[in-house]
């Protein structure tokens, strides 16, 4: 599966890259704003997109998501510090949106994907 990752801590870039590479998923670019995972959302149409909640930029990964979502249909998992319960009511997240709290675990992900996968079909 081809991944398309926006965020900006390098260590969360570099845990990501190495998990998702033992899951055989290849990270077909990395983007540290919203304007920029939307391009690359577009330029590459990745099979699913890991993105920050915050993003570098006056774009929110939020923002950049829903704005991907209708555009491109391409699946979001969503990354934050933040619990999932607070996090959906104060940033407007549907019921069903996929979170994944930092540091991120192989087993957490493995499932998100899973996840959002079959949610697509």
């Amino acid at each position: 599966m081809n991944i398309l990752i926006a965020e900006t801590e390098s260590s969360t870039i570099l845990d990501l890259k190495t998990i998702l590479g033992n899951l055989d998923h290849n990270v077909v670019a990395v983007a540290s704003s919203g304007e920029e995972a939307i391009q690359y959302a577009q330029d590459l149409n990745p099979d699913l997109i890991l993105i920050n909640i915050k993003l570098k930029g006056p774009m929110s990964g939020v923002e950049a998501a829903q704005e991907i979502e209708n555009l491109y249909k391409i699946p979001i998992i969503f990354l934050t510090v933040f619990i999932k319960n607070c996090l959906n009511k104060s940033l407007q997240l549907s019921e069903d949106a996929i979170v994944l709290s930092k540091p991120i675990k192989k087993e957490h992900l493995k499932y998100a994907i899973s996840r959002s996968i079959s949610e697509l079909k």
